[in-house]
């Protein structure tokens, strides 16, 4: 990195923090007032619309008509036609919704809102400000309680148009800030510019010394500070340095022994590690795996099912002959996406993403790695009914998280491995395949990880065998067929109402998505639910969390 460089992340800082401090104070300080003055017209009107219906409820109970129906029907009309003459703006409107959640006025294809967080909200405080979602929209809104006529009056604004103002400071303070940072960076370059350049000759000499081996050159000494001293120590290196060639010359020799080790560690372990994992490690020391040390990583464990069952039904070469080349296709595609075998154990495979080297991509890779498993799988099946041998199932379970790997074991045998908690998650999501009737089930963490390049839909939210805090957990897809997409749409449906004790809705948004994909096991699983629950309503402590009683 050159001088000017690090004296311009020395100098930067120094008026960049400034000027952002103040810029968010400032903008802080008006959204608050603006937002403070949104808030008070927003309660101004509101109270205005509340003193309406108070004078016609008044003018009823004056003139002996607080009884009739059809008065009191004209009154609440006139009531909503005054409401429409003191909206907000456009996007603002008034809303009268009585104590069952149904809407009053306006007409819309909005009846009911018994279901909202915010007409909980309103029952249980009378009178207040809440955000709340509207057809989509999300909106500040301000209530009151008018109990003569039962009516909650909402007065609300779209988000958007409520903070307009605040917003619009907000991009006026950046526009400043980034204008003065431009200036700022403009002025330190010139002055950078001006100080180096007596180094850059001072630089340009030493290239020249080194490209052409000529010791008898000398940097010329212009001037007698920092700079000038830089060359007369320069000067006095150079005639050391052929002194310290024939230590180069040791060295060299030396590192060739050196890569001849390393080639024989490299065949040893590139059938299970990818090659720019090895490198890396031989870089950093092969010792530095002995030690164990905590480390952020993505663990993946795949099982076949019933082979208990395909054992018994093939002879000892035609097993070892099918597992052997399921192995070869499944540990190809875990070294192509960084990974690295852990352990076969059985006919299980378990592999690590992120040890002994960290990438950004492991999680993705991982995710990747079970999806293309389960593609070559189907090219191992055909293969194998085409010989006559029985077809393999499989399940894959992905976690990600933090695990302790290095060399354990005993002074008999020694292994790298990861363990830990992540570990174990892992291990009972690939269970959990089986009972989900998925091939491939991920927890949120890896999910989270994962999600802006690889898609899924959420299945369920868990307590695992062990844990006491539930997790949630997604099955990755590839693509879709229209069809599959509007299934996962009634799935995602369902199970927001699932969560919200509609059991009767998420049941129906359950069959529409098994009946349009044919058969999907996690639907039915949800249907058998919903039945229970609506034959058996759970507690208010119900939250919805499944238990998985088995490893």
């Amino acid at each position: 990195m050159k001088i000017g460089t690090k004296v311009l992340m020395v100098v930067l800082p120094l008026f960049v923090f400034p000027l952002l401090l103040i810029g968010f104070t400032s903008f802080l300080s008006a959204k608050s007032g603006i937002t403070k003055i949104a808030k008070e017209f927003l309660g101004y009107k509101l109270t205005e619309m509340f003193k309406y219906c108070r004078r016609q409820e008044d003018i009823l109970t004056d003139t002996g008509l607080i009884d009739d129906l059809e008065y009191r029907n004209l009154a609440m009309r006139s009531a909503e036609e005054y409401a429409d003459t003191i909206r907000l703006s456009v996007t603002g409107y008034f809303m009268a919704i009585n104590s069952k959640g149904d809407v009053v006025f306006p007409e819309s294809e909005l009846t009911s809102v018994t279901d909202s967080d915010f007409f909980t909200t309103m029952t249980e405080t009378k009178r207040g400000l809440t955000n709340l979602t509207l057809n989509g929209e999300s909106r500040i809104g301000s209530y009151m309680y008018f109990e003569p006529w039962d009516w909650y009056i909402l007065l609300s604004e779209l988000e958007e148009t409520f903070y307009m103002d605040a917003d619009n400071i907000k991009k006026q303070v950046a526009y400043t800030i980034g204008i003065t940072l431009v200036f700022a960076v403009g002025l330190i370059m010139f002055f950078m510019k001006k100080l180096t350049k007596p180094m850059g000759n001072v630089i340009n000499t030493m290239k020249e010394i080194i490209t052409t081996n000529d010791l008898s050159k000398r940097v010329r000494i212009e001037y007698d500070d920092e700079i000038g001293h830089l060359a007369t120590w320069f000067n006095r290196m150079v005639g050391d340095l052929e002194l310290a060639y024939n230590q180069i010359k040791q060295y060299a020799y030396k590192s060739i022994l050196s890569q001849k080790s390393e080639e024989k560690v490299r065949h040893i372990f590139q059938k299970y590690v990818p090659a720019d994992i090895i490198d890396e490690v031989l870089k950093a020391g092969g010792a530095n795996l002995l030690v164990g040390k905590k480390q952020h990583a993505t663990i993946l464990f795949s099982d076949i099912r019933s082979f208990t069952t395909i054992s018994e039904s093939l002879s000892a070469e035609e097993l070892v002959l099918s597992l052997n080349t399921y192995f070869n296709i499944m540990v190809s595609i875990i070294i192509e996406h960084q990974g690295i075998i852990d352990k076969f154990i059985g006919d299980s495979i378990m592999a690590v993403f992120g040890a002994p080297v960290l990438h950004d991509d492991d999680p993705t890779n991982a995710v990747k790695t079970g999806l293309k498993m389960l593609d070559s799988l189907k090219t191992f099946n055909r293969k194998q009914t085409a010989s006559g041998r029985p077809p393999f199932k499989i399940g894959i379970g992905l976690n990600t998280g933090e695990v302790v790997v290095g060399n354990i074991g005993s002074n008999q045998k020694l292994e790298y491995t990861c363990i830990g908690d992540a570990v174990n998650l892992a291990s009972r999501l690939e269970g959990l395949t089986k009972m989900y009737g998925v091939p491939l089930i991920i927890s949120e963490f890896t999910y989270l990880e994962s999600r802006d390049t690889i898609k899924a839909r959420k299945i369920d939210l868990v307590r695992v065998k062990g844990k006491n805090k539930p997790v949630k957990i997604y099955e990755p897809y590839k693509n879709t067929t229209p069809g599959q997409t509007e299934g996962y749409d009634y799935f995602d449906e369902g199970i927001k109402l699932y969560r919200r004790k509609n059991f009767n809705g998420a049941e129906k948004l359950f069959t529409q998505c098994r009946d349009i994909m044919g058969k999907d096991t996690p639907s039915s699983i949800y249907i058998d639910r919903c039945e229970d629950l609506i034959k058996d309503p759970p507690g208010k402590d119900w939250d919805g969390v499944y238990i998985a009683k088995t490893k």
